[in-house]
Protein backbone atom coordinates (compact mmCIF):
# COMPACT_ATOMS: atom_id res chain seq x y z
CA UNK A 1 0.00 0.00 0.00
CA UNK A 2 2.92 2.31 0.60
CA UNK A 3 3.75 2.27 -3.12
CA UNK A 4 0.23 3.44 -3.99
CA UNK A 5 0.40 6.20 -1.36
CA UNK A 6 3.72 7.45 -2.69
CA UNK A 7 2.48 7.43 -6.29
CA UNK A 8 -0.73 9.36 -5.59
CA UNK A 9 1.11 11.83 -3.35
CA UNK A 10 3.41 12.68 -6.23
CA UNK A 11 0.44 13.11 -8.56
CA UNK A 12 -0.87 15.76 -6.17
CA UNK A 13 2.53 17.41 -5.81
CA UNK A 14 2.95 17.45 -9.58
CA UNK A 15 -0.33 19.34 -10.02
CA UNK A 16 0.77 21.90 -7.44
CA UNK A 17 4.16 22.22 -9.11
CA UNK A 18 2.60 22.84 -12.54
CA UNK A 19 0.36 25.54 -11.10
CA UNK A 20 3.41 27.20 -9.52
CA UNK A 21 5.33 26.96 -12.80
CA UNK A 22 2.51 28.64 -14.72
CA UNK A 23 2.56 31.50 -12.23
CA UNK A 24 6.32 31.91 -12.62
CA UNK A 25 6.02 31.90 -16.39
CA UNK A 26 3.54 34.78 -16.23
CA UNK A 27 6.03 36.78 -14.14
CA UNK A 28 9.23 35.89 -15.92
CA UNK A 29 7.99 35.38 -19.44
CA UNK A 30 8.70 31.90 -20.75
CA UNK A 31 9.17 28.17 -20.07
CA UNK A 32 12.21 26.75 -18.34
CA UNK A 33 14.64 24.40 -20.10
CA UNK A 34 17.76 24.19 -17.96
CA UNK A 35 19.18 21.21 -19.80
CA UNK A 36 18.98 22.80 -23.26
CA UNK A 37 20.96 25.80 -21.98
CA UNK A 38 23.44 23.55 -20.18
CA UNK A 39 23.99 21.57 -23.37
CA UNK A 40 24.36 24.71 -25.52
CA UNK A 41 26.74 26.58 -23.23
CA UNK A 42 28.66 23.96 -21.26
CA UNK A 43 30.19 21.26 -23.44
CA UNK A 44 32.35 19.09 -21.23
CA UNK A 45 35.77 18.07 -22.47
CA UNK A 46 38.52 16.14 -20.82
CA UNK A 47 40.83 19.16 -21.16
CA UNK A 48 38.86 21.14 -18.58
CA UNK A 49 40.76 21.22 -15.26
CA UNK A 50 39.22 19.56 -12.25
CA UNK A 51 38.75 22.83 -10.32
CA UNK A 52 36.80 24.26 -13.26
CA UNK A 53 34.47 21.26 -13.46
CA UNK A 54 33.87 21.36 -9.71
CA UNK A 55 33.12 25.09 -9.74
CA UNK A 56 30.77 24.75 -12.67
CA UNK A 57 28.96 21.81 -11.03
CA UNK A 58 28.46 23.84 -7.86
CA UNK A 59 27.03 26.77 -9.80
CA UNK A 60 24.78 24.48 -11.83
CA UNK A 61 23.51 22.74 -8.69
CA UNK A 62 22.72 26.11 -7.07
CA UNK A 63 21.00 27.59 -10.11
CA UNK A 64 18.92 24.45 -10.61
CA UNK A 65 17.05 25.38 -7.46
CA UNK A 66 15.86 28.62 -9.07
CA UNK A 67 13.18 28.75 -11.76
CA UNK A 68 14.45 31.71 -13.78
CA UNK A 69 13.44 31.24 -17.44
CA UNK A 70 15.67 34.10 -18.52
CA UNK A 71 18.72 32.16 -17.36
CA UNK A 72 17.89 29.35 -19.71
CA UNK A 73 17.65 31.56 -22.76
CA UNK A 74 21.24 32.79 -22.44
CA UNK A 75 23.61 31.46 -25.05
CA UNK A 76 27.32 30.82 -24.57
CA UNK A 77 29.23 34.00 -23.82
CA UNK A 78 26.14 36.22 -23.42
CA UNK A 79 24.81 37.88 -20.31
CA UNK A 80 21.33 37.79 -18.84
CA UNK A 81 18.91 40.41 -20.14
CA UNK A 82 18.89 43.53 -18.03
CA UNK A 83 15.15 43.25 -17.46
CA UNK A 84 15.67 39.81 -16.02
CA UNK A 85 18.53 40.99 -13.80
CA UNK A 86 16.12 43.29 -11.99
CA UNK A 87 14.18 40.26 -10.83
CA UNK A 88 17.22 38.57 -9.32
CA UNK A 89 18.68 39.03 -5.89
CA UNK A 90 22.31 40.25 -5.66
CA UNK A 91 23.42 36.74 -4.72
CA UNK A 92 21.67 35.24 -7.74
CA UNK A 93 23.14 37.95 -9.99
CA UNK A 94 26.63 37.03 -8.80
CA UNK A 95 25.95 33.40 -9.55
CA UNK A 96 24.78 34.31 -13.05
CA UNK A 97 27.94 36.32 -13.65
CA UNK A 98 30.12 33.44 -12.48
CA UNK A 99 28.20 31.02 -14.68
CA UNK A 100 28.71 33.31 -17.69
CA UNK A 101 32.46 33.31 -17.06
CA UNK A 102 32.55 29.53 -16.81
CA UNK A 103 30.51 29.03 -19.96
CA UNK A 104 32.74 31.41 -21.92
CA UNK A 105 35.53 28.80 -22.09
CA UNK A 106 36.15 27.46 -25.61
CA UNK A 107 34.28 24.25 -26.29
CA UNK A 108 35.66 21.04 -27.73
CA UNK A 109 35.20 20.01 -31.34
CA UNK A 110 33.46 16.84 -30.17
CA UNK A 111 29.97 16.57 -31.64
CA UNK A 112 28.35 14.68 -28.77
CA UNK A 113 27.49 16.53 -25.58
CA UNK A 114 28.04 14.48 -22.46
CA UNK A 115 24.93 13.86 -20.40
CA UNK A 116 24.14 12.12 -17.17
CA UNK A 117 21.88 9.23 -18.16
CA UNK A 118 20.07 7.24 -15.48
CA UNK A 119 18.68 3.84 -16.47
CA UNK A 120 15.94 2.34 -14.31
CA UNK A 121 15.70 -1.39 -14.97
CA UNK A 122 14.26 -3.11 -11.88
CA UNK A 123 15.30 -6.74 -12.42
CA UNK A 124 18.25 -8.01 -14.45
CA UNK A 125 17.52 -11.60 -15.46
CA UNK A 126 18.71 -13.33 -18.63
CA UNK A 127 15.95 -12.39 -21.03
CA UNK A 128 15.42 -10.24 -24.09
CA UNK A 129 14.52 -7.10 -22.12
CA UNK A 130 17.63 -7.51 -19.97
CA UNK A 131 19.91 -7.80 -23.02
CA UNK A 132 18.19 -4.76 -24.49
CA UNK A 133 19.11 -2.82 -21.34
CA UNK A 134 22.73 -3.95 -21.62
CA UNK A 135 22.84 -2.77 -25.25
CA UNK A 136 21.43 0.61 -24.19
CA UNK A 137 24.03 1.04 -21.46
CA UNK A 138 26.87 -0.01 -23.75
CA UNK A 139 25.77 2.48 -26.39
CA UNK A 140 25.45 5.45 -24.03
CA UNK A 141 28.88 4.67 -22.55
CA UNK A 142 30.39 4.52 -26.05
CA UNK A 143 28.93 7.99 -26.73
CA UNK A 144 30.79 9.39 -23.73
CA UNK A 145 27.81 9.89 -21.43
CA UNK A 146 27.85 9.23 -17.70
CA UNK A 147 25.62 6.19 -17.17
CA UNK A 148 24.07 5.27 -13.81
CA UNK A 149 22.00 2.09 -13.55
CA UNK A 150 19.41 1.72 -10.77
CA UNK A 151 18.12 -1.80 -10.07
CA UNK A 152 16.81 -4.01 -7.27
CA UNK A 153 18.55 -7.24 -8.29
CA UNK A 154 21.07 -8.70 -10.74
CA UNK A 155 20.88 -12.40 -11.51
CA UNK A 156 23.85 -14.71 -10.98
CA UNK A 157 24.07 -15.09 -14.76
CA UNK A 158 25.70 -11.64 -14.94
CA UNK A 159 28.11 -12.06 -12.03
CA UNK A 160 31.15 -12.29 -14.34
CA UNK A 161 29.93 -9.66 -16.81
CA UNK A 162 31.88 -6.41 -16.79
CA UNK A 163 29.57 -3.41 -17.12
CA UNK A 164 32.44 -1.12 -18.09
CA UNK A 165 31.78 2.59 -17.67
CA UNK A 166 28.48 2.01 -15.83
CA UNK A 167 27.89 3.03 -12.22
CA UNK A 168 25.63 0.33 -10.77
CA UNK A 169 23.41 1.17 -7.82
CA UNK A 170 21.74 -2.01 -6.62
CA UNK A 171 19.50 -0.83 -3.80
CA UNK A 172 19.00 -4.44 -2.68
CA UNK A 173 15.32 -4.01 -1.87
CA UNK A 174 13.59 -7.38 -1.52
CA UNK A 175 10.23 -7.01 -3.23
CA UNK A 176 8.09 -9.63 -4.94
CA UNK A 177 9.86 -10.65 -8.20
CA UNK A 178 8.00 -9.27 -11.20
CA UNK A 179 6.27 -6.53 -9.20
CA UNK A 180 7.74 -3.85 -11.41
CA UNK A 181 5.28 -1.20 -10.22
CA UNK A 182 6.57 -1.20 -6.64
CA UNK A 183 10.16 -1.76 -7.72
CA UNK A 184 10.19 1.27 -10.02
CA UNK A 185 8.52 3.38 -7.32
CA UNK A 186 11.34 2.39 -4.96
CA UNK A 187 14.01 3.13 -7.59
CA UNK A 188 12.42 6.49 -8.42
CA UNK A 189 12.33 7.32 -4.71
CA UNK A 190 16.04 6.49 -4.48
CA UNK A 191 16.77 8.71 -7.49
CA UNK A 192 15.00 11.84 -6.26
CA UNK A 193 16.85 11.75 -2.93
CA UNK A 194 20.23 10.87 -4.45
CA UNK A 195 23.07 13.17 -5.50
CA UNK A 196 22.23 12.64 -9.18
CA UNK A 197 21.07 15.40 -11.55
CA UNK A 198 20.05 13.41 -14.66
CA UNK A 199 19.67 14.96 -18.08
CA UNK A 200 17.76 11.90 -19.26
CA UNK A 201 16.17 8.91 -17.54
CA UNK A 202 15.52 5.67 -19.41
CA UNK A 203 12.77 3.54 -17.84
CA UNK A 204 11.27 0.18 -18.75
CA UNK A 205 8.65 -2.29 -17.46
CA UNK A 206 6.60 0.23 -15.42
CA UNK A 207 5.98 3.98 -15.58
CA UNK A 208 5.13 4.19 -11.87
CA UNK A 209 8.22 6.30 -11.11
CA UNK A 210 7.59 8.90 -13.82
CA UNK A 211 5.54 11.44 -11.78
CA UNK A 212 8.11 11.73 -9.00
CA UNK A 213 10.97 12.06 -11.50
CA UNK A 214 9.17 14.82 -13.40
CA UNK A 215 8.35 16.51 -10.10
CA UNK A 216 11.94 16.45 -8.88
CA UNK A 217 13.66 17.04 -12.24
CA UNK A 218 11.14 19.01 -14.36
CA UNK A 219 13.56 19.58 -17.24
CA UNK A 220 14.75 15.97 -17.36
CA UNK A 221 13.76 14.02 -20.47
CA UNK A 222 12.24 10.56 -20.00
CA UNK A 223 12.55 7.79 -22.58
CA UNK A 224 10.43 4.72 -21.91
CA UNK A 225 11.12 1.39 -23.64
CA UNK A 226 7.84 -0.50 -23.56
CA UNK A 227 8.16 -4.26 -23.93
CA UNK A 228 4.40 -4.53 -23.31
CA UNK A 229 1.80 -2.58 -21.26
CA UNK A 230 2.11 -3.79 -17.68
CA UNK A 231 -1.62 -4.29 -17.28
CA UNK A 232 -1.51 -7.06 -19.93
CA UNK A 233 1.59 -9.04 -18.95
CA UNK A 234 0.26 -11.08 -16.02
CA UNK A 235 -2.40 -13.54 -17.33
CA UNK A 236 -0.84 -16.56 -15.60
CA UNK A 237 -0.56 -14.94 -12.17
CA UNK A 238 -3.07 -15.66 -9.42
CA UNK A 239 -6.26 -13.59 -9.29
CA UNK A 240 -5.03 -11.04 -6.71
CA UNK A 241 -2.09 -10.13 -8.93
CA UNK A 242 -4.37 -9.84 -11.97
CA UNK A 243 -6.63 -7.53 -9.94
CA UNK A 244 -3.53 -5.54 -8.97
CA UNK A 245 -2.54 -5.25 -12.66
CA UNK A 246 -6.05 -4.08 -13.59
CA UNK A 247 -5.84 -1.37 -10.95
CA UNK A 248 -2.54 -0.25 -12.46
CA UNK A 249 -4.25 -0.09 -15.84
CA UNK A 250 -6.63 2.58 -14.53
CA UNK A 251 -3.82 5.13 -14.17
CA UNK A 252 -1.17 3.74 -16.54
CA UNK A 253 -2.36 5.97 -19.36
CA UNK A 254 -1.93 9.07 -17.20
CA UNK A 255 1.61 7.99 -16.35
CA UNK A 256 2.59 7.50 -20.00
CA UNK A 257 1.18 10.91 -20.91
CA UNK A 258 4.05 12.47 -18.92
CA UNK A 259 6.78 10.63 -20.86
CA UNK A 260 8.67 12.44 -23.63
CA UNK A 261 9.33 9.47 -25.96
CA UNK A 262 7.89 5.94 -25.89
CA UNK A 263 9.66 3.14 -27.75
CA UNK A 264 7.91 -0.17 -28.38
CA UNK A 265 9.54 -3.39 -29.51
CA UNK A 266 7.29 -4.32 -32.46
CA UNK A 267 4.36 -3.18 -34.57
CA UNK A 268 2.26 -5.68 -32.64
CA UNK A 269 3.14 -3.98 -29.34
CA UNK A 270 2.50 -0.55 -30.89
CA UNK A 271 -1.02 -1.56 -31.93
CA UNK A 272 -1.73 -3.11 -28.54
CA UNK A 273 -0.36 -0.05 -26.75
CA UNK A 274 -2.55 2.33 -28.75
CA UNK A 275 -5.56 0.09 -28.14
CA UNK A 276 -5.31 0.10 -24.34
CA UNK A 277 -4.06 3.71 -24.10
CA UNK A 278 -5.75 5.58 -26.98
CA UNK A 279 -5.20 9.04 -25.47
CA UNK A 280 -1.41 8.84 -25.86
CA UNK A 281 -0.22 10.84 -28.86
CA UNK A 282 0.93 8.55 -31.65
CA UNK A 283 3.74 10.98 -32.42
CA UNK A 284 5.34 9.94 -29.11
CA UNK A 285 5.45 6.25 -30.06
CA UNK A 286 8.32 4.73 -32.05
CA UNK A 287 8.77 1.12 -33.13
CA UNK A 288 12.37 0.13 -32.34
CA UNK A 289 13.19 -3.57 -32.58
CA UNK A 290 15.43 -4.87 -29.77
CA UNK A 291 18.96 -5.66 -30.93
CA UNK A 292 20.36 -9.07 -31.69
CA UNK A 293 23.55 -8.27 -29.80
CA UNK A 294 25.76 -11.33 -30.27
CA UNK A 295 28.74 -9.86 -32.11
CA UNK A 296 30.29 -8.82 -28.80
CA UNK A 297 30.96 -12.51 -28.13
CA UNK A 298 34.34 -12.93 -29.79
CA UNK A 299 34.77 -16.67 -29.38
CA UNK A 300 34.45 -18.85 -32.46
CA UNK A 301 31.54 -20.67 -30.82
CA UNK A 302 29.23 -17.74 -31.62
CA UNK A 303 29.97 -17.64 -35.34
CA UNK A 304 27.31 -18.93 -37.66
CA UNK A 305 27.90 -22.30 -39.32
CA UNK A 306 25.78 -23.60 -42.17
CA UNK A 307 24.13 -26.97 -41.60
CA UNK A 308 25.90 -28.18 -44.74
CA UNK A 309 29.32 -27.23 -43.33
CA UNK A 310 29.11 -29.28 -40.15
CA UNK A 311 28.72 -32.93 -39.31
CA UNK A 312 25.17 -34.15 -39.88
CA UNK A 313 23.13 -35.27 -36.87
CA UNK A 314 22.08 -38.89 -36.57
CA UNK A 315 18.65 -37.68 -35.45
CA UNK A 316 16.98 -34.51 -36.71
CA UNK A 317 17.40 -32.10 -33.79
CA UNK A 318 14.95 -29.40 -32.74
CA UNK A 319 16.02 -26.70 -30.28
CA UNK A 320 13.80 -24.48 -28.14
CA UNK A 321 15.50 -21.63 -26.29
CA UNK A 322 13.07 -19.84 -24.03
CA UNK A 323 12.29 -19.01 -20.44
CA UNK A 324 10.40 -21.72 -18.62
CA UNK A 325 7.19 -19.77 -18.26
CA UNK A 326 3.53 -20.76 -18.88
CA UNK A 327 2.93 -18.15 -21.61
CA UNK A 328 5.79 -19.59 -23.67
CA UNK A 329 3.71 -22.73 -24.36
CA UNK A 330 6.60 -25.18 -24.22
CA UNK A 331 4.03 -27.86 -23.42
CA UNK A 332 2.99 -28.08 -27.08
CA UNK A 333 6.58 -29.01 -27.97
CA UNK A 334 6.41 -32.00 -25.63
CA UNK A 335 3.00 -32.87 -27.07
CA UNK A 336 4.29 -32.62 -30.66
CA UNK A 337 7.26 -34.84 -29.79
CA UNK A 338 4.84 -37.44 -28.45
CA UNK A 339 2.73 -37.27 -31.64
CA UNK A 340 5.75 -37.73 -33.91
CA UNK A 341 7.06 -40.61 -31.80
CA UNK A 342 3.69 -42.38 -32.06
CA UNK A 343 3.83 -41.93 -35.84
CA UNK A 344 7.15 -43.75 -35.90
CA UNK A 345 9.49 -40.80 -36.51
CA UNK A 346 12.82 -40.55 -34.72
CA UNK A 347 13.95 -37.14 -33.58
CA UNK A 348 15.63 -35.23 -30.77
CA UNK A 349 14.13 -32.23 -28.95
CA UNK A 350 16.15 -29.96 -26.65
CA UNK A 351 14.36 -27.57 -24.27
CA UNK A 352 16.87 -24.95 -23.13
CA UNK A 353 16.14 -21.80 -21.19
CA UNK A 354 16.36 -19.95 -17.92
CA UNK A 355 14.63 -21.22 -14.80
CA UNK A 356 13.98 -18.34 -12.40
CA UNK A 357 14.06 -19.88 -8.91
CA UNK A 358 12.77 -16.71 -7.24
CA UNK A 359 9.53 -16.80 -9.24
CA UNK A 360 7.21 -19.73 -8.35
CA UNK A 361 5.52 -19.82 -11.76
CA UNK A 362 8.81 -20.52 -13.53
CA UNK A 363 9.93 -23.26 -11.17
CA UNK A 364 6.50 -24.94 -11.10
CA UNK A 365 6.16 -24.87 -14.90
CA UNK A 366 9.60 -26.46 -15.29
CA UNK A 367 8.53 -29.30 -12.98
CA UNK A 368 5.22 -29.72 -14.85
CA UNK A 369 7.06 -30.12 -18.16
CA UNK A 370 9.38 -32.74 -16.70
CA UNK A 371 6.40 -34.74 -15.43
CA UNK A 372 4.67 -34.31 -18.79
CA UNK A 373 7.58 -35.92 -20.64
CA UNK A 374 7.32 -38.93 -18.33
CA UNK A 375 3.55 -39.21 -18.70
CA UNK A 376 3.77 -39.03 -22.52
CA UNK A 377 6.74 -41.41 -22.61
CA UNK A 378 9.09 -39.02 -24.44
CA UNK A 379 11.89 -38.85 -21.86
CA UNK A 380 14.16 -40.46 -24.47
CA UNK A 381 13.25 -37.75 -27.00
CA UNK A 382 13.09 -34.54 -24.93
CA UNK A 383 16.16 -33.22 -23.10
CA UNK A 384 16.05 -30.35 -20.59
CA UNK A 385 18.93 -27.84 -20.47
CA UNK A 386 18.23 -25.30 -17.70
CA UNK A 387 19.90 -21.87 -17.76
CA UNK A 388 22.64 -22.44 -20.39
CA UNK A 389 25.52 -19.99 -20.70
CA UNK A 390 26.03 -17.95 -23.87
CA UNK A 391 28.71 -20.34 -25.12
CA UNK A 392 26.45 -23.33 -24.44
CA UNK A 393 23.56 -21.59 -26.17
CA UNK A 394 25.47 -21.03 -29.41
CA UNK A 395 26.86 -24.54 -29.27
CA UNK A 396 23.24 -25.72 -29.17
CA UNK A 397 22.42 -23.57 -32.20
CA UNK A 398 25.31 -25.18 -34.09
CA UNK A 399 24.10 -28.68 -33.22
CA UNK A 400 20.42 -28.19 -34.04
CA UNK A 401 18.68 -28.41 -37.40
CA UNK A 402 15.61 -26.28 -36.63
CA UNK A 403 14.76 -23.82 -33.84
CA UNK A 404 11.34 -23.75 -32.15
CA UNK A 405 9.65 -20.66 -30.72
CA UNK A 406 6.12 -21.36 -29.55
CA UNK A 407 4.68 -18.41 -27.53
CA UNK A 408 1.57 -16.86 -29.14
CA UNK A 409 1.24 -13.07 -29.34
CA UNK A 410 4.86 -12.67 -28.27
CA UNK A 411 5.74 -9.02 -27.84
CA UNK A 412 8.85 -9.30 -30.03
CA UNK A 413 10.85 -12.52 -29.64
CA UNK A 414 14.63 -12.45 -29.97
CA UNK A 415 15.00 -16.19 -30.65
CA UNK A 416 13.85 -16.03 -34.32
CA UNK A 417 16.44 -13.27 -34.88
CA UNK A 418 19.20 -15.31 -33.26
CA UNK A 419 18.15 -18.33 -35.32
CA UNK A 420 18.36 -16.21 -38.49
CA UNK A 421 21.82 -15.03 -37.51
CA UNK A 422 22.90 -18.61 -36.79
CA UNK A 423 21.54 -19.82 -40.17
CA UNK A 424 18.80 -22.04 -38.74
CA UNK A 425 15.15 -22.16 -39.86
CA UNK A 426 12.60 -21.57 -37.12
CA UNK A 427 8.99 -22.59 -36.43
CA UNK A 428 6.89 -19.87 -34.76
CA UNK A 429 3.27 -18.94 -34.07
CA UNK A 430 1.78 -16.64 -36.67
CA UNK A 431 1.08 -13.79 -34.24
CA UNK A 432 2.87 -11.02 -32.39
CA UNK A 433 6.45 -10.05 -33.17
CA UNK A 434 7.56 -13.35 -34.80
CA UNK A 435 4.88 -12.88 -37.47
CA UNK A 436 6.81 -9.74 -38.51
CA UNK A 437 10.33 -11.14 -38.35
CA UNK A 438 10.00 -14.64 -39.89
CA UNK A 439 9.55 -15.00 -43.66
CA UNK A 440 7.28 -17.96 -44.42
CA UNK A 441 9.11 -20.65 -46.38
CA UNK A 442 12.28 -18.53 -46.52
CA UNK A 443 13.60 -18.32 -42.97
CA UNK A 444 11.03 -20.50 -41.25
CA UNK A 445 7.46 -21.74 -40.87
CA UNK A 446 4.45 -20.24 -39.10
CA UNK A 447 1.63 -22.17 -37.43
CA UNK A 448 -1.77 -20.56 -36.96
CA UNK A 449 -2.22 -21.35 -33.26
CA UNK A 450 -0.16 -22.95 -30.46
CA UNK A 451 -1.38 -26.48 -31.07
CA UNK A 452 0.52 -29.76 -30.71
CA UNK A 453 -0.90 -31.27 -33.92
CA UNK A 454 -0.05 -28.19 -36.00
CA UNK A 455 3.43 -28.04 -34.54
CA UNK A 456 4.02 -31.75 -35.21
CA UNK A 457 3.02 -31.27 -38.88
CA UNK A 458 5.38 -28.29 -39.23
CA UNK A 459 8.23 -30.21 -37.58
CA UNK A 460 7.67 -33.11 -40.00
CA UNK A 461 7.87 -30.72 -42.97
CA UNK A 462 11.24 -29.50 -41.74
CA UNK A 463 12.48 -33.08 -41.27
CA UNK A 464 11.55 -33.85 -44.88
CA UNK A 465 13.01 -30.66 -46.36
CA UNK A 466 16.60 -31.06 -47.53
CA UNK A 467 17.77 -27.44 -47.57
CA UNK A 468 16.92 -23.77 -46.94
CA UNK A 469 18.76 -21.79 -49.66
CA UNK A 470 18.45 -18.43 -47.89
CA UNK A 471 20.21 -19.88 -44.85
CA UNK A 472 22.36 -22.77 -46.05
CA UNK A 473 23.94 -21.00 -49.05
CA UNK A 474 26.31 -18.07 -48.48
CA UNK A 475 24.72 -15.89 -51.17
CA UNK A 476 21.22 -16.24 -49.76
CA UNK A 477 22.45 -15.86 -46.20
CA UNK A 478 24.22 -12.63 -47.11
CA UNK A 479 20.90 -11.15 -48.20
CA UNK A 480 19.20 -12.21 -44.95
CA UNK A 481 22.08 -10.85 -42.90
CA UNK A 482 21.68 -7.50 -44.65
CA UNK A 483 18.02 -7.49 -43.58
CA UNK A 484 19.07 -8.36 -40.03
CA UNK A 485 21.58 -5.50 -39.99
CA UNK A 486 19.02 -3.07 -41.35
CA UNK A 487 16.16 -3.95 -39.00
CA UNK A 488 17.36 -5.96 -36.00
CA UNK A 489 21.06 -5.27 -35.40
CA UNK A 490 22.69 -3.41 -32.53
CA UNK A 491 23.82 -0.69 -34.93
CA UNK A 492 20.32 -0.11 -36.21
CA UNK A 493 18.99 -0.11 -32.65
CA UNK A 494 21.57 2.48 -31.57
CA UNK A 495 20.76 4.67 -34.57
CA UNK A 496 17.10 4.75 -33.50
CA UNK A 497 18.14 5.64 -29.94
CA UNK A 498 20.30 8.51 -31.22
CA UNK A 499 17.46 9.75 -33.39
CA UNK A 500 15.05 9.76 -30.43
CA UNK A 501 17.57 11.59 -28.22
CA UNK A 502 18.19 14.17 -30.94
CA UNK A 503 14.45 14.78 -31.23
CA UNK A 504 14.01 15.22 -27.48
CA UNK A 505 16.94 17.62 -27.06
CA UNK A 506 16.66 19.44 -30.38
CA UNK A 507 20.00 20.42 -31.90
CA UNK A 508 21.98 19.96 -28.69
CA UNK A 509 22.68 16.26 -29.29
CA UNK A 510 24.33 15.08 -32.50
CA UNK A 511 24.04 11.31 -33.18
CA UNK A 512 27.29 9.66 -34.22
CA UNK A 513 26.11 6.16 -35.13
CA UNK A 514 26.63 5.27 -38.80
CA UNK A 515 24.87 2.22 -40.22
CA UNK A 516 26.98 0.01 -42.45
CA UNK A 517 25.97 0.07 -46.12
CA UNK A 518 24.73 -3.49 -46.57
CA UNK A 519 25.27 -3.42 -50.33
CA UNK A 520 29.05 -3.26 -49.84
CA UNK A 521 29.29 -6.25 -47.50
CA UNK A 522 31.62 -8.98 -48.72
CA UNK A 523 31.94 -11.18 -45.64
CA UNK A 524 28.53 -12.45 -44.52
CA UNK A 525 29.60 -12.64 -40.88
CA UNK A 526 32.48 -10.40 -39.87
CA UNK A 527 31.09 -7.32 -41.64
CA UNK A 528 28.65 -6.95 -38.79
CA UNK A 529 31.14 -7.29 -35.93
Amino acid sequence: MRSWTVAFTFFQNKAAFEASSRKKRRVLGGPTDVHRQKALTERETDEYPLHYRRARSAVQCTLSRFSFPSLCRCSSGTSVASSSRKLLSPAATSLVALRSQLSARPSSSASTIKMQVVIIHPEQWNGGSDRCTVALMRHFVSQGHQVVWLTTMIDEYWKDHKFEGVEIRDIGLKLHPGDWWSQNVALGWHLIFSNLQPDMVVVDHSASCVPMIKWRFPSCKILFYCHFPQQLVTPSRFFLYRWYANMIGLIEEELFARIDTIMVNSNFTAKTFSKVMPAIEKSKIRVVYPPCDIDWIVSDSARAVSRKDRKQNELYTFLSINRFWPEKRLDIIVEAASILKRRGHKLSVQLAGSVMPHIPESRIYYEILQKMTQDLDVSDVVTFIPSPSDKEKFDLYHQCDTALYTPPNEHFGIVPIEALDQRRPVIVCDSGGPAETVLEGVTGTKIATPNGELLADAMLQHMNRSDWPELDCDKGYLKQRARLEREFSTRGFCAHIDDAVAQMFGTTIVPQTIITNSTNIKNPRRAFA
